[in-house]
């Protein structure tokens, strides 16, 4: 399958500490379009244009980007503020840590003019803090933009001034939960909200926030310059556009790549060269470690955020697992990564996580008990149904559905 870029269009062929090369390839002409030939003061209809477009946040969710913007900008404050979400903590998900490493000028040149349309004055990047080599090319990319007023006071002369700050988080996976991320950029500790009110209507300091995933932002550029209606027409109808997978595990190329949305598991599974040679195909995992197991009879569902498909798309992470990789190792993997990133606020996920980690461990070593066996089905009940925040309900996915596919296997251990 051929790939349609639009994020990923230029990499490897620009210099991503030149601004001069993004320049040269068109960039920042979708910024010159908003503000000179599109009335800035009309950002209703640029809002409808990302309407028509269909774009949805590629962070997991899947909320259309439209909608959103329009919450914000309807809010009556003098002081709103625009965050871009590139936490990026879930396993086997590295697509916005690439965008920030080989093009970061686009990355930003989605934030300006998002920031115009819903009128904030102060825009955030919450940066993953392992992604030190991220931190060092955004920082110079927002001073190469600033000193070539795309950032700044008046921008390109217009009457629109923006500052954007980089800032580091802790690494903690709770933080790309929205209000779990501004907490910590309040500088409190990282855990979730009450909502309702939502950050749209109070988010940052208690002011109307636009919140959004670095990929979702970089398709920002493409659909000022192209049309909304041009976008909606790529990929799947209820999910339109391009989206970046992260593909790993036993495949001939692990790597990112961009493809429509609506392909089929299986031609993503192509798009890194199929299946190692040597190995069998098990089963994969989409969406990282809060994601769904696929088995070779789900290979031709489609990857797309709705409600109704039956794998969600969620961050792109695609992990194919193989025939000779340990069940028990897997349900460790998960279950540990949870239990080590419950924020710990509320006590059904705070114990639960730690609770199915712990029966893990005896699973793999052979100690499970008749009790156990049932404790199993009460914390995935409990952590789907009575947790604080999703991350609750994300921990018992897999293991769940390892339960329903491989219960032969898991119980089967016998003790060393």
């Amino acid at each position: 399958m051929a790939e349609l870029k639009i994020i990923t269009e230029n990499w490897g062929k620009i210099n991503p500490q030149k601004i001069e090369d993004y320049l040269h390839t068109g960039g920042y002409t979708a910024l010159q379009k908003y503000l000179k030939e599109i009335n800035p003061f009309d950002h209703l209809r640029e809002i409808q244009e990302i309407k028509i477009s269909g774009l949805c946040g590629r962070g997991g969710a899947g909320f259309l980007t439209g909608q959103k913007i329009e919450a914000v900008f309807k809010e009556k404050s003098a002081e709103k503020y625009f965050i871009c979400n590139l936490d990026e903590s879930e396993p086997g998900t590295f697509k916005d840590r690439m965008i920030a490493e080989n093009n970061p000028q686009l990355l930003l040149e989605g934030i300006i003019i998002l920031s115009l349309i819903v009128k904030a004055q102060k825009a955030f990047i919450y940066l993953n803090g392992n992604f030190e080599k991220a931190k060092e090319l955004l920082e110079k990319a927002i001073a190469d933009a600033t000193e070539k007023n795309f950032l700044g006071e008046n921008i390109l002369g217009s009457k629109w001034s923006l500052e954007i700050e980089v800032f580091q988080g802790a690494g903690a996976y709770i933080c790309g939960e929205e209000t779990a991320l501004i907490n910590s950029l309040e500088g409190n500790r990282g855990e979730p909200k009450h909502k309702p009110p939502y950050p749209t209507q109070s988010g940052f300091l208690g002011k109307p926030t636009f919140i959004n995933n670095a990929e979702t932002i970089c398709n920002i550029p493409w659909i000022i310059l192209n049309g909304g209606k041009a976008y909606s027409q790529i990929g799947s109808k209820c999910s339109p556009g391009t989206k970046l997978y992260s593909i790993g595990g036993a495949v001939a190329r692990p790597g990112l790549y961009e493809a429509p949305t609506g392909i089929t598991i299986a031609e993503a599974i192509d798009l890194a060269g199929g299946i190692k040679k040597g190995k069998e195909f098990w089963f994969a995992q989409i969406g990282g470690a809060s994601g769904k197991l696929v088995l070779e009879k789900d290979l031709g569902e489609r990857l797309e955020y709705s409600r109704d498909c039956k794998i969600p798309c969620g961050s792109g992470a695609i992990l194919v697992v193989d025939k000779s990789v340990d069940i028990h190792e897997m349900l460790l993997s998960w279950t540990g990564f949870f239990r080590r990133e419950s924020c710990g606020k509320c006590v059904p996920c705070r114990e639960g996580t730690f609770r199915l980690f712990e029966i893990a461990k005896r699973l793999q070593d052979g100690e499970i008990s008749e009790r156990d066996e049932k404790a199993i089905q009460d914390i995935l009940f409990i952590l789907d149904n009575t947790t604080y925040c999703p991350l609750g309900k994300f921990a018992g996915v897999a293991f769940k559905d390892a339960l329903e596919n491989f219960r032969d296997q898991i119980f089967k251990k016998e003790k060393s």
